[in-house]
């Protein structure tokens, strides 16, 4: 009796232990793909804003010194 409860737990412990592996690889795929995907969309949003900076050069370089401009100020206050 008691070698068919070791042989029980062995066979459960094994399935648990392919269940978890199995979980833990899809799980690492999909954290793969999701990483793949935000890098993709960086990209995009980086290719995107220098295209933008390009394109409108003063315009940015304006927002860029009135941002400048109130950090340094609401800084300068403390």
């Amino acid at each position: 009796m008691s070698r068919n409860y070791r042989e029980d737990t062995r066979h459960y412990y094994r399935d648990a232990k392919r269940r978890g592996r199995k979980s833990l690889d899809r799980a690492r795929h999909r954290a793969d793909d999701i990483s793949h995907e935000l890098a993709e969309n960086a990209e995009e949003a980086w290719r995107e804003t220098d295209d933008y900076v390009h394109r409108n050069a003063w315009s940015s370089m304006g927002v860029a010194a009135l941002a400048g401009f109130a950090i340094g100020f609401l800084a300068g206050r403390r």
